[in-house]
């Protein structure tokens, strides 16, 4: 199931309201979706921007639609095994903006 409209318009205000304003030049926080899942992402400029490199993207934290069906969401976070490993956090719940609370709080 893909992830609501509405979502992903809350999910763009609660990244910009993440981060001051004064810290955007140096500072993002965004968001990928695969599916039903949404990544959370801190994105950094290059060390060197002559060199003309993209922004780096840590994910910071992921929301999986555990229940489609109930509207339940769970939150997780990187796993200690490198890469692409995540374990999840806490109990689901059905506002996905409650759980990510966590994630820069």
């Amino acid at each position: 199931m893909a992830v609501p409209e509405e979502i992903r318009t809350r999910l763009s205000r609660w990244c910009t309201a993440s981060i001051p304003h004064s810290e955007r030049a140096h500072r993002q926080i965004g968001y990928t979706i695969h599916g039903d899942e949404v990544t959370i992402v801190d994105r950094r400029p290059p060390i060197y921007p002559e060199q003309d490199m993209a922004w780096t993207s840590t994910p910071l934290a992921q929301l999986r639609q555990s229940d489609p069906e109930q509207g339940l969401w769970s939150l997780y976070r990187p796993g200690p095994d490198g890469p692409g490993s995540w374990q999840r956090e806490g109990q689901a719940g059905d506002d996905p903006f409650v759980l990510l609370d966590s994630v820069t709080h």
